[in-house]
């Protein structure tokens, strides 16, 4: 039953405009009206992305301001549409809307984006699957098509998509996992089931180092001019998997000249030297994918849900802040201070 006042104001984490730090306020906005497919869920815990910041930065212009940021939270289903039959009141949920809107005290989410969390599984470690684990997959299993003994390399791989990709890989027989990052996160990493640690500044020396032969699979989620080094990088018949472009943002603002240089880099994908050199180049888009085959998203869940309960992965948390210090957790991850997960937490 629809007993969701269309008035109710709730606390939000709320983007003003296109910009700093600045732009990010802390105050009530109207709840949305609770629709027939959708449910209202009293929010827990959210995850802190990397999409926070493409938004926030003016990154994706489609998403107009003011809005209210956040694409994953964790908590209680409090109401649900008159269609909605698959979830019921007290239901623990993890949501994901990549369009973002779930950084509020109460939130209103169709019900197709919602999972249920089982007993076994606790709520920080739903609230890390979402966004970082369903790319992780999309990554290593379905555009990545990783095989037995595989040599994957993969950039960033202190934050929260490297951790959950690691660990995803290693659930492959035989795979040799070499990852970017910073030298103070080696120890971790290498705990982490990485093999092969790299500094970012001279990684493609290094790469080629630890296995001259190239790599069978690379998950790039730095973009830019880094697409063209991760091409030369692979073997015959290896896999490049696009997933991001994190070159363009560093602290506070856009690099405007940088972003705007995106488009002729896609010049590095030249169909002839793909042919030539027998290998794969594929962009990955969580949301879009999302929007256009849910089924295949639902599938996914369901078995990160598995291994989860099996043991064979378990999200790393980097850090628990309160609600109201997201640009401190924003911070952490445009300055890559992270190992694994920032999430926010309500204090009902």
């Amino acid at each position: 039953m629809n007993n969701v006042k269309q008035t109710e104001q709730v606390k939000s984490i709320v983007l003003e405009g296109y910009g700093g730090y600045d732009k990010i306020k802390i105050r009530c906005w109207p709840l949305e009206f609770l629709g027939s497919t959708s449910v209202c869920v009293r929010v827990q815990l959210c995850g802190v992305n990397f999409s926070d910041l493409y938004t926030r930065q003016g990154f994706l212009r489609q998403l107009k301001t003011p809005r209210v940021l956040g694409a994953e939270c964790y908590g209680t289903i409090e109401t649900t549409g008159n269609e909605v039959n698959n979830f019921q009141y007290g239901d623990r949920v993890v949501c994901y809307v990549w369009t973002g809107g779930l950084f509020g005290e109460k939130v209103i989410v169709p019900a197709n984006n919602c999972f249920l969390v089982p007993e076994s599984v606790s709520g920080q470690d739903a609230v890390a699957l979402p966004a970082n684990y369903l790319t992780a997959y999309l990554s290593i299993f379905t555009m990545g098509n990783i095989q037995p003994g595989d040599t994957v390399l993969i950039h960033s791989i202190a934050g929260g998509v490297g951790c959950a990709a690691t660990q995803l890989a290693n659930t492959v027989k035989d795979t040799v996992v070499v990852g970017t990052a910073s030298a103070s996160k080696h120890k971790q990493l290498k705990e982490n089931g990485v093999s092969h640690v790299l500094h970012h500044e001279n990684y493609e020396t290094l790469a080629k180092n630890v296995s001259p032969e190239g790599y069978d699979l690379i998950i790039d989620s730095i973009g830019g001019p880094n697409i063209e080094i991760s091409q030369t990088l692979l073997k015959p018949c290896g896999r490049l998997v696009i997933i991001g472009g994190s070159c363009y943002i560093n602290g506070e603002t856009l690099k405007i000249v940088r972003s705007l240089s995106m488009k002729w880099q896609t010049k590095n994908l030249v169909p002839q030297t793909m042919i030539e050199q027998n290998i794969t180049v594929c962009g990955l888009h969580l949301g879009m994918l999302f929007d256009s085959n849910p089924k295949k998203i639902h599938y996914i869940m369901e078995e990160l849900l598995k291994m989860l309960k099996n043991k064979l992965i378990k999200p790393t948390i980097h850090e628990i802040l309160p609600f109201d210090n997201v640009i401190e957790a924003q911070t952490i991850l445009a300055e890559r201070m992270n190992f694994g997960k920032v999430l926010l937490k309500f204090n009902h």
